[in-house]
């Protein structure tokens, strides 16, 4: 049984969900839901390592640093959720009291302003630094950790390729907003 998208406010008031832009909503959505199941996954790592350190003395570096893996991927991964469902912290001098319209053109330009470009410059200035970690293989610099460091630092590119499509998609449902809102006067 397929669960329908909870709708952000910002989504449920778009009169027009073209298809690309609820297509990519829907994929957020998807990576969302399986990010949840990675932060149960960290919580049972997490007890274990407690359990594990305070009943057994013993410690194990890979699982002290899938924390860590975990815990990026959960955050970097889930960036373009978050902004699905207007989670990101915003400074709200008038955006929760402006009307449709105005949330709108804030979005819009808020996007294509500020947060495209931020996630051009993270990919650009990221790629190197990933691209070479991946040629070299680099693992761990710890006996017994995760030999997975390259994974680790793919996540940039996951968080600029995550944000960035739910940034098109929130450019383009204000879009639709404010078009249909001017067809409508």
């Amino acid at each position: 049984m397929v669960m329908p998208m909870p709708m952000s406010p910002s989504t449920a008031t778009c009169p027009t969900r073209p298809g690309f832009i609820h297509f990519l909503e829907r994929m957020n959505e998807g990576l969302g839901r399986f990010l949840g199941l990675a932060a149960l996954l960290l919580v049972i790592v997490q007890f274990s390592l407690v359990l594990l350190g305070a009943i057994f003395s013993y410690g194990s570096i890979w699982l002290q640093e899938s924390r860590l893996y975990l815990n990026a991927l959960i955050f970097m991964g889930g960036a373009g959720y978050t902004l699905l469902h207007d989670g990101h912290v915003r400074v709200d001098l008038f955006y929760g009291s402006a009307d449709t319209q105005a949330q709108s053109w804030v979005d819009l330009l808020g996007g294509l302003i500020f947060l495209l470009p931020f996630l051009f410059l993270i990919g650009w200035a990221g790629f190197p630094y990933i691209f070479a970690s991946v040629m070299n293989l680099e693992g761990s610099t710890e006996t017994g950790g995760i030999p997975f460091v390259y994974g680790l630092k793919a996540l940039i590119a996951v968080f600029a390729i995550s944000l960035g499509l739910q940034a098109v998609a929130m450019i383009g449902r204000s879009l639709a907003i404010i078009l249909n809102s001017e067809e409508s006067s």
